[in-house]
């Protein structure tokens, strides 16, 4: 089975008997600690989208633990795609850990509300997810001639964009109960919790080192949770309630149907998952230390079209790269893709035993608002190193930065502020990740145009060909 590519220079044979950090095969006893530490946050990041459209729609627990355990079983097909070559030819390699997209959100919940029945709204959602998949699948090859449009200005910018868009979440979960009523101090049981465990992983980082300091997080998550259950704080009756096996099978509310009316929004979303996915991975490659090149462009978005067309037909919603997993790969500094593909075999495990996501899903949110500061806060810095290579003199960069991250916090801040926009301007601009990653991208063509253009007429005659060697494993 083919399942690894190394890309060798012309000119080079020696770094062939070097494995690539992003390659190395860890012991299991590094494996699968790794592993769950990713898995966990990834289904932390992948609950919520479910939970709020269940709300919005008015589903039945029955219906609302399924969707749950679809969107967490194709979290982990998607994370194995990206990691793993089990199409020829179509995976990046690269640890990255995909699922459910915000975006989706006001568009999937429009679509099941609107519909004669929820079995419909579900096959609508299906049929026109399946779709947006199939082109993004399919665009890949011409979306990736718009590489030059992300160098590092734009990369880093949306590196910490993505940090400060998310720190919010932290204030949050830290809130416990009171959670997004800003008129409301935040309650002293949960802020001595959340601050006690930000003081503990701040102590086990400093202390630390080898394989438990790559595990800091699950320590302090793991801690945090049965400090909590002391303290009265874990409700473990939606573990009680939840069945130990449940199947996962495509079609399960009928065959996917499509509706030329509702297709536009789920392409828009599409597009601007793309955008989102594309900053992304470019940050996952700089900071794994691989070279992104055409190639690896494209089969990063074929890789999201790919995942978008299984997650449609079984009932999820399209998926995108999950950056709460770019603060762990910084923090553990271990950058093997098998460490996101252990995650992605425990999410799809995960899928059918719904007891397992209760168990996760238990954790307060005042725990996860004591680590959010970290995994966060490091996406942040590595958005300053990657920022360091940008020249800043002559030029418009700095205001790029910062009329960027100014635009991905006005939702942050204000949640209500384009509330009486159109529908599609609420879908663009209510996420403070996709406003600030499309203001830097625009800003930079705006700002940078001529170089931009000088650079894609040098690329034919000044780029060295590279040539692909297969390896079996």
């Amino acid at each position: 089975m083919v399942d690894k590519a190394v890309t060798l220079p012309k000119t080079t044979s020696a770094t062939a008997a070097t494995t690539a950090p992003t390659d190395r095969k860890l012991p299991l006893s590094q494996l699968l600690p790794l592993g769950f530490q990713h898995g966990v946050i990834a289904i932390l990041a992948a609950i919520p989208v479910p939970l709020i459209i269940s709300a919005n729609a008015g589903l039945s627990p029955a219906e609302t633990r399924y969707f749950v355990s679809a969107i967490i079983f194709c979290a982990g097909i998607s994370s194995l795609l990206a990691s793993l070559n089990l199409l020829p030819r179509t995976s990046p390699l690269i640890p990255m850990a995909l699922g459910a997209n915000f975006a989706v959100i006001p568009v999937v919940s429009s679509t099941l509300t609107g519909a004669t029945s929820i079995k419909e709204g579900f096959a609508l959602v299906a049929g026109c997810t399946m779709f947006a998949g199939l082109c993004c699948f399919l665009l890949a090859g011409v979306w990736v001639k718009l590489k030059r449009f992300f160098p590092p200005i734009v990369v880093g910018t949306n590196l910490m964009v993505l940090g400060v868009a998310l720190l919010p979440n932290t204030f949050h979960w830290m809130m416990g109960t009171a959670a997004n009523d800003l008129t409301q101090a935040i309650p002293l049981q949960p802020f001595l919790l959340a601050l006690g465990i930000f003081l503990f992983h701040v102590i086990l980082s400093k202390f630390l080192k080898g394989l438990l300091g790559n595990l800091t997080i699950l320590i302090a998550l793991l801690v945090g949770t049965v400090v909590a259950g002391f303290m009265g704080m874990v409700d473990l009756s939606p573990v009680a309630d939840a069945p130990w096996f449940a199947l996962n099978l495509p079609g399960h509310y009928g065959l996917p149907k499509l509706n030329l009316s509702l297709l536009p929004s789920y392409l828009i979303v599409m597009i601007l998952g793309m955008v989102e996915v594309s900053g992304t991975s470019m940050g996952i490659h700089a900071i794994v230390d691989k070279e992104m090149d055409e190639a690896q462009f494209s089969k990063t978005l074929r890789t999201l079209g790919l995942a978008t067309f299984v997650s449609g037909g079984f009932n999820a919603v399209q998926p995108t790269a999950f950056v709460q997993n770019l603060g762990i790969l910084d923090l553990s500094k271990e950058k093997s893709r098998y460490a996101t593909a252990a995650a992605g075999g425990m999410l799809l495990l995960a899928g059918f035993v719904p007891k397992l996501s209760a168990v996760i899903a238990a954790i307060p949110t005042p725990v996860l608002g004591g680590v959010g500061f970290a995994i966060f806060g490091v996406i942040i810095g590595s958005a300053v190193n990657m920022l360091k290579q940008v020249d800043f003199s002559g030029n418009q960069n700095m205001l790029i930065i910062g009329l960027s991250v100014g635009v991905a916090m006005l939702p942050s801040v204000y949640p209500h502020f384009y509330g009486e926009f159109p529908q599609l301007v609420q879908n663009i601009f209510g996420s403070g990740i996709l406003a600030g990653a499309l203001t830097s991208i625009s800003l930079n063509f705006f700002f940078n145009f001529r170089q931009l253009v000088s650079k894609a007429a040098k690329a034919p005659s000044t780029a060295a060909p590279d040539c692909e060697v297969e390896t079996a494993e």
